[in-house]
């Protein structure tokens, strides 16, 4: 199924140094569109004309998939990967699936991630990443963010990363334990002695997650009115998991520290609550640039909620298969108006920067159902599209997906977009996103991903 050559950061060998030629989508606003990419030790030294690509690099071989489009390499800013690769772990054994297909439908299946008491071994973790990772490459996933990673998942990473097996580019953010409040958690995470940002580019330190409400599905979104059906219950609105003055003293002591955040909020009166206490950080410690992110935030966020994060500079995690798969159940229970939930481009037209993710393996984790979701907005009960007017276009779609979620990663500017001195992560596809539909770009394949010019994955011959 897959094709490996060494990991990022670490090959064996000589460094790749190659010209790659195709239809390349640079998600580059000055130049969108180039024939040829030069790459040289991990970086794209050049983009342009198959001339000037060679030019910057004389005598380097030249490499053409036999793909319709080559674009950056896709981001899930919001993916459980150990977890994902738990639940593969379990249904084939350390062999794994013998195909994407397999894979995914073993990991679309319901269930947990992992069945057994026991909490999982170092070695089942390692084993867990060895099959999880080329099934997401072949669907052209070249980075992750991994929220409420657990000290075990941590060590895990580290582990893989220290053997060269790490192949993904993760982003695994630490989840305090906030039962008792700020104050032990702020001990713990001082504790580290780390800090956002630390390690390089294959496994870097993300934000600080934490829990603020609920979720749609089971009604414990923390909302600005009762939920209907529990409209005579004290916490008939939801569920708030940290009162306000301890999110407040976390947030703070994040922003000081130079720790990022990045907070599960759904409902929108916990989008209110969240943005409200970072207003107030902010005028003490600007957040401006250090990667405070909404997970989720896609049932009721205001025009006024946008606004004030657009001017915070805060981020948006948003996951277009979970509109998917709960949007029907949401309309059923909260009427006409739940049509509109995860209204991406009304944070993108607001000047949010928004980042495209799964939660898998919770929620199906394939991209291309984001990709083709994003443009049509339909649901999963097949009923119909939800508002479709908020429906993106090809480009914002495949935006959100790389220099969106290279901004959550905490990584714009190195990856996420095909131009001169970022990573030479990318895809080569059986159709060009921009030009297909929707249906085709759901059933598109990855013909070749690269993650630092370096092959992780070649489709098999037919």
């Amino acid at each position: 199924m897959t094709e490996r050559s060494g990991t990022p950061d670490s090959l064996p060998g000589a460094p790749v140094r190659r010209i790659v030629v195709g239809n390349v989508i640079t998600m580059d606003t000055d130049q969108p569109r180039a024939e040829a990419i030069a790459v040289d030790d991990g970086r794209i030294v050049a983009v342009g004309t198959v001339a000037a690509a060679s030019a910057a690099l004389p005598g380097a071989p030249v490499h053409e998939p036999a793909a319709a489009a080559i674009v950056p390499g896709l981001i899930d800013s919001h993916l459980h990967m150990q977890w994902a690769g738990l639940k593969l772990l379990e249904a084939f054994g350390e062999t794994g699936p013998d195909s994407t297909a397999a894979a995914f439908e073993a990991l679309d299946a319901p269930g947990l991630h992992w069945n057994s008491e026991a909490e999982p071994t170092l070695a089942e973790r390692l084993a867990a990443l060895r099959l999880i990772q080329p099934a997401l490459h072949a669907v052209g996933i070249v980075g992750v963010v991994d929220p409420a990673v657990a000290p075990a998942e941590m060590a895990a990473y580290v582990a893989s990363h220290n053997r060269g097996e790490l192949t993904m580019r993760v982003v695994p953010m630490p989840h305090p334990d906030l039962t008792g409040g700020a104050d032990p958690a702020i001990a713990a995470l001082d504790g580290i002695g780390a800090r956002t940002g630390l390690g390089d580019e294959t496994l870097r330190l993300g934000g600080v997650k934490v829990y603020f409400d609920g979720e749609g599905k089971n009604s414990t979104a923390l909302r600005r009115e009762p939920w209907p059906e529990r409209a005579g219950d004290p916490d008939g609105r939801g569920w708030q998991r940290l009162p306000d003055e301890e999110f407040l003293k976390i947030s703070a002591w994040c922003a000081r520290e130079g720790w990022s955040m990045g907070v599960h909020v759904v409902g929108g009166a916990g989008i209110d609550k969240v943005l409200d206490a970072w207003l107030k950080v902010d005028a003490e410690t600007p957040i401006a640039g250090l990667g405070f992110t909404l997970i989720h935030a896609y049932l009721e966020p205001s025009p006024a909620n946008m606004e004030l994060a657009a001017r915070l500079g805060v981020l948006v995690a948003a996951q277009p298969a979970i509109h998917w798969w709960n949007g029907a159940n949401l309309e059923a229970r909260l009427g006409p108006g739940a049509r509109e939930v995860n209204p991406i481009a009304s944070w993108l037209d607001a000047g949010v920067a928004v980042g495209g993710g799964s939660d898998g393996p919770y929620f199906p984790m394939d991209p291309r159902l984001g990709l083709w979701q994003t443009r049509t907005r339909e649901v999963s009960d097949g009923q119909g599209r939800h508002a479709p007017e908020l429906a993106l276009d090809a480009e914002r779609a495949l935006a959100i997906y790389t220099t969106g979620a290279a901004a959550v990663s905490l990584a714009a500017g190195r990856r996420g977009a095909l131009v001169a001195g970022q990573a030479a992560d990318w895809v080569a596809l059986s159709v060009d996103p921009l030009a297909a539909d929707p249906p085709a770009v759901r059933e598109m394949t990855a013909i070749e991903t690269a993650i630092g010019g370096v092959t992780v994955h070649t489709e098999a011959p037919a």
